[in-house]
């Protein structure tokens, strides 16, 4: 009885090692989960954030280009204005220089007194009439064709005077433009500053939660081991208990015997010895090890700037293949796209990670967005989440 009882306890003190210690870890583990969660719950707003500033950043370089477009036309159309100007003051002092010289004629020359001589021959008053008329018209129109090259030169200088007005009105318009664009930037730059410091944090809790889960497992471990050891002193212990018993009760046994055959008939006394039996287990560890790879280079092409995030096939969970069926463990250097803004088989120029086929989707990924494919686990974490301006090389 007193055998059992002892292995009995053995086992219940085993018990309360292992379970104990367990529910600490629990809560510790708990607690990293919750702040991660808590963490992924802020990077996921301030992404929304960034998906939609980085619209406005590229509507706003689009505006750029269209004011740009706009102001070198009418930079066209004012040089061109201007040499019509330049026509027209020739045409206009060629005019006027005509008349200088009718002017010098008739005051150096007969030609006045001709045209009194003209008007005093005339045979009646009707004759007067027709030639003062004809005179008067000849002089009419030397002056209209004057104020006429004067009026469509002060209209060109009017057009020239309203281009360059409209010529200012755009420039100050993509000044503005260029101020709303590089405060759009500054908000980028600050959000993916807040970015990069949330996925250092979360880095981090992945960092403790590993090293957590790996204290837990040795811990658990030894604890496992130490409560064994413990059993097989208590076993070893028990088994000593026995065969002293056992020793002590075949002597009786034998002192009896002889006495009944001293006194009255030999009697029989058997027992049954106990056997318990104990296993022991242990819990592997395995660690996996992910391959690394680089990424080549590229050249020109249609920009955009985008939010790229790193992932890697090796996480748990991932598939090996993309959407459009590509190996990602025989080519690693994929990226995936929302196929709306970047039309999935396009070659992709990434800066810093070098040249990609857009060959995967994700539901996540919608407009101004990219996950950058890695052949590990590391990089993927190292590269983190980025703002960049990438190249569509096709």
């Amino acid at each position: 009885m007193k055998i059992g009882k002892l292995v009995a306890s053995s086992i219940i003190a085993f018990l309360l090692i292992t379970v104990s210690p367990s529910t600490a870890f629990a809560a510790t583990l708990d607690e990293i989960t919750s702040k991660q969660q808590a963490k992924q719950e802020e990077m996921a707003k301030l992404d929304s954030e960034v998906s939609q500033t980085l619209v406005k950043v590229n509507e706003k370089n689009t505006e750029l280009e269209n004011l740009n477009a706009k102001i070198e036309e009418k930079k066209g159309n004012i040089e061109q204005t201007s040499t019509e100007i330049d026509e027209q003051e020739e045409v206009v002092q060629a005019r006027v220089d005509q008349a200088k010289e009718r002017l010098q004629t008739i005051q150096t020359s007969e030609v006045n007194q001709n045209v009194i001589v003209s008007l005093f021959e005339s045979e009646s008053v009707s004759d007067l009439f027709n030639r003062a008329y004809i005179l008067a018209t000849l002089q009419t129109a030397g002056n209209d064709q004057l104020s006429l090259a004067e009026e469509e030169q002060e209209k060109l200088a009017d057009l020239k005077e309203k281009l360059n007005e409209e010529a200012i009105a755009l420039e100050n318009q993509t000044q503005a433009a260029e101020e709303q664009k590089a405060d759009l930037d500054k908000q980028v730059a600050g959000l993916q500053k807040t970015m990069d410091e949330n996925q250092d944090i979360l880095n981090e809790l992945d960092s403790e939660k590993r090293a957590e889960e790996t204290r837990i497992a040795e811990a658990k471990k030894a604890e496992e081991e130490a409560a064994a050891e413990k059993i097989k002193v208590a076993q070893t212990a028990a088994k000593a208990e026995k065969e002293k018993a056992s020793q002590a009760a075949g002597q009786a046994k034998a002192e009896a015997t002889k006495e009944a055959a001293e006194v009255k008939p030999e009697a029989k006394v058997e027992a049954a010895p106990a056997e318990t039996k104990t296993t022991e287990t242990a819990s592997p560890k395995t660690e996996a090890k992910q391959p690394a790879e680089s990424a080549p280079a590229a050249s020109t092409g249609k920009t955009l700037v985008v939010s790229a995030t790193g992932y890697s096939t090796a996480e748990a969970g991932l598939s090996t293949h993309t959407a459009t069926g590509i190996d990602l463990r025989s080519t690693p250097m994929v990226i995936a796209v929302d196929p709306r803004v970047i039309p999935l088989g396009s070659m992709v120029e990434v800066p810093g990670y070098g040249v990609a086929i857009a060959g995967d989707t994700g539901g996540a990924i919608k407009g101004n967005k990219i996950d950058v494919h890695f052949s590990s686990v590391e990089q993927a974490f190292a590269w983190g989440r980025k703002t960049v301006t990438i190249k569509v090389l096709n």
